[in-house]
């Protein structure tokens, strides 16, 4: 390829990514909820979204906002779609922002300014995605194009199997069905989403399912780099690009994610690298540079055991902390979910182990949390184990 093409390929690619959408993202750290967030963690929010704000004047399709609570993790939706510019939508949008800002037991925030490139421009920006299931939310926003043919053939197996659409059929925004003449206004983030709980169903894990859909667009074709996407299920908070795509930092309280952020004096944002995942949880950030795979090696030893163990929990009764043990053959990340006697699941884990002898996962519950049983459940790839412990103030 000549010099000239590559610098005319270069240009495209910056002038694309330019006039792309925006996106913007806060988790609060450990025990931390919006409304209790410190002032100087709130201000700095506010300052990300009136920067925000201030990009909205060249996305013309419209914005939007979401912000999950603990509360209702099974039915969050997003706080407010608009089809115009945030600019020109002013109370609506820093109405919102207050709203995310007080909401009761909020951690998690969203949104996204729209510049459409697939379907339908009319409409109220469709951002973030929702797929509601097993009493979780997940929601993704997505900043990019990828060829919705490609899409769908990853997701049918090249038109072999139309079932999971069938189950979970792509808006058209009140036009003809997905499969018709509605097919033009279906938008290619939406079925980025669809394909992506296809596998997280298909394989029983969030991170695993997840690398799997990207891995299988990103080697049908797709470039990293129109593949900007932030995905939450109200517990972690995932962030996937191309290099320079999305730039994240870490605050006292909070951690930030955004498409183009502040570019303030002291603070240093970093870049995500070409094809890197991070994965915020609690307190912690997890790198993962190498996130796409070319293929697998069916001669490949596996990962992880077929089955692993945990111990119960110690002390139980517990009041200021609970301990469990855990394997030292186990090696990757551990979720732990702990659920009250309704179901309603109260808090999230996640630990990487790292194979040693002694390993142990603590849990503290949070303040507000009342006296009484809980149900821990365990989950290591495709295995899970759940365990009953005694909260008493």
């Amino acid at each position: 390829m000549s010099t000239f093409i590559k610098i005319i390929l270069f240009l495209f690619i910056l002038f694309q990514n330019l006039q792309a959408c925006r996106l913007w993202a806060i988790c609060t750290k450990s025990n931390i909820l919006l409304p209790s967030i410190s002032q100087t963690d709130r201000q700095e929010i506010e300052n990300q979204l009136d920067i925000f704000y201030q990009q909205s004047g060249s996305m013309l399709n419209g914005w939007s906002l979401l912000c999950y609570s603990g509360l209702e993790q099974d039915s969050v939706s997003p706080i407010y779609r608009s089809p115009i510019p945030a600019n020109n939508d002013s109370l609506n949008y820093w109405s919102s922002v207050e709203t995310i800002l007080n909401t009761e037991e909020g951690k998690i925030g969203l949104g996204h300014l729209r510049l459409a490139s697939s379907g339908s421009q009319s409409i109220p920006n469709p951002h973030p995605w929702m797929f509601y299931q097993d009493s979780s939310s997940f929601s993704l926003i997505h900043n990019g194009t990828v060829n919705k043919e490609l899409l769908y053939d990853l997701i049918t197996k090249d038109g072999s199997d139309l079932s999971w659409l069938e189950l979970y059929p792509p808006q058209t925004f009140g036009e003809e069905e997905w499969n018709g003449s509605g097919w033009p206004n279906v938008v290619d983030s939406e079925l980025i989403l669809l394909h992506i709980m296809q596998e997280i169903n298909i394989l029983n894990d969030i991170l695993d399912g997840f690398q799997s859909a990207i891995n299988n667009i990103v080697n049908a074709g797709a470039n990293a780099n129109q593949l900007n996407i932030i995905f939450s299920d109200g517990n972690i908070l995932m962030a996937f690009g191309g290099a320079n795509g999305l730039y994240y930092k870490e605050f006292p309280q909070h951690f930030s994610i955004m498409t183009q952020p502040p570019n303030n004096e002291g603070h240093i944002w970093e870049s995500l690298g070409h094809q890197e995942l991070i994965l915020i949880n609690y307190d912690t950030i997890y790198h993962y540079p190498d996130f796409i795979t070319s293929g697998v090696d069916d001669n490949d030893t596996p990962l992880y055991p077929v089955s692993f163990v945990l111990s119960p929990g110690y002390p139980n009764p517990f009041n200021g902390y609970v301990t469990f043990l855990l394997d030292p053959s186990i090696v990757g990340y551990v979720q732990l979910y702990i659920r009250n006697i309704n179901g309603k699941q109260v808090d999230y884990l996640i630990f990487n182990a790292s194979g040693a002898d002694g390993q142990n996962i603590r849990w503290s519950p949070s303040p507000n949390l009342a006296s009484g049983n809980y149900f821990v459940t365990a989950q290591f790839k495709n295995n899970t184990q759940t365990s009953k412990i005694l909260f008493i103030k």
